[in-house]
């Protein structure tokens, strides 16, 4: 059995109003538009035609960056960016009624709209499996990332349902300077899909790990996107911080292993793996075994980021990579089907 914990659907006529307002706005603030043209993200026949040629059993509909700017083209006058997300979900949930035994989704959850967004989450709670959220959003035109203390009553309400939340880069944490590019084609977008955007899973699970979030809510389960960046492969580095500051802390005489000491206590990264889990959408098998390694066989889920990454690297490359590696079988099957069914249901 496989089970895809990250592809990405757009309810009609969502996606096509969108390519629509991106073709008279010019707007390319999420990449050139033919990663969002793709008919697969509209329709759903398509989409399980390509799961069943694959033998991909079951697929989690989860939300990319882009979709900030999907609610904000369709609000309006007439319809407010709550009443978009709502639709969004209501569209999705139509979805899953009418293919349950090979669509699965989460609740869109948008945390620009504050108490919005909780009842949202309330109202959604009976059917998703989880809430998608981005690494990081613009609030009143500030980058704010998923430990601001705003978003704290999100986090207690995900805790209380015990659903997962699937984290999706936001592409706002830019590390390329319009005024330093690169001569050649595309290499903007290339250094923010091929490295900023890993950059931007690390910073947000180090900052939910480093801010207490998962002390205060301490059953939460995550799940991000890419492998999580480079997060399986800091947790040493991490580690040796650790230590180095414990050492230098108790030279000074200082206390730093009291957890309700929020302005001393120093956290140990690698306690809290249990509430981390990456997909496998890093297009590198050496990664994934390598992530494995670190982080544990029951924290990597199948992912193929289907319609926007092509099916010949998400789907054929990315199950073929597991099923032809050296891992056992009893990994293999974890990989693709058995950890989601554990976090899932």
């Amino acid at each position: 059995m496989i089970i895809d914990c990250h592809s990405h659907h757009i309810s009609p006529p969502y996606n096509t109003d969108y390519l629509v307002w991106t073709e008279k706005t010019n707007r390319r603030d999420y990449g050139p538009p033919y990663l969002w043209n793709n008919p697969v993200f509209e329709d759903i026949s398509q989409r399980i035609e390509i799961m069943e040629s694959h033998h991909i059993d079951y697929s989690v509909i989860t939300y990319s960056s882009n979709v900030v700017q999907i609610i904000d083209s369709a609000a309006g006058q007439d319809i407010s960016r709550q009443a978009v997300m709502a639709a969004l979900n209501d569209k999705a949930r139509e979805t899953v009624k009418k293919h349950p035994r090979q669509i699965g989704a989460t609740s869109l959850i948008d945390l620009r709209l504050g108490n919005d967004a909780l009842a949202e989450m309330e109202r959604t709670s009976d059917w998703a499996l989880g809430y998608s959220v981005l690494a990081a959003y613009d609030v009143e035109h500030h980058l704010t990332f998923l430990d601001d203390t705003r978003f704290l009553p999100f986090w207690k309400k995900a805790a209380e349902f015990g659903k997962p939340v699937f984290i999706h880069f936001s592409s706002l944490y830019k590390i390329n300077d319009q005024s330093h590019l690169m001569p050649g084609y595309m290499n903007d977008s290339m250094m923010c899909a091929g490295m900023g955007q890993l950059m931007e899973n690390s910073l947000c699970l180090s900052r939910l790990v480093l801010s207490g979030l998962f002390d205060h809510f301490p059953s939460l389960k995550v799940v991000m996107g890419q492998l999580g960046g480079m997060y399986p492969f800091m947790l040493d580095r991490f580690e040796m911080l650790y230590h180095m500051h414990h050492k230098g802390a108790a030279a000074k005489g200082m206390t730093v292993d009291i957890p309700s000491d929020t302005e001393h206590f120093l956290r140990n990264y690698k306690n809290y793996t249990d509430n981390i889990y990456v997909d496998t959408h890093s297009m590198s098998e050496n990664a994934i075994r390598c992530a494995i390694e670190i982080l544990g066989e029951d924290k990597i889920l199948y992912g193929s980021d289907l319609p926007i990454t092509p099916c010949q690297w998400g789907i054929q490359r990315g199950i073929g990579e597991i099923q032809g590696s050296r891992l056992p079988d009893r990994v293999k099957e974890k990989i693709l089907s058995g950890n989601a069914k554990a976090l899932l249901w």
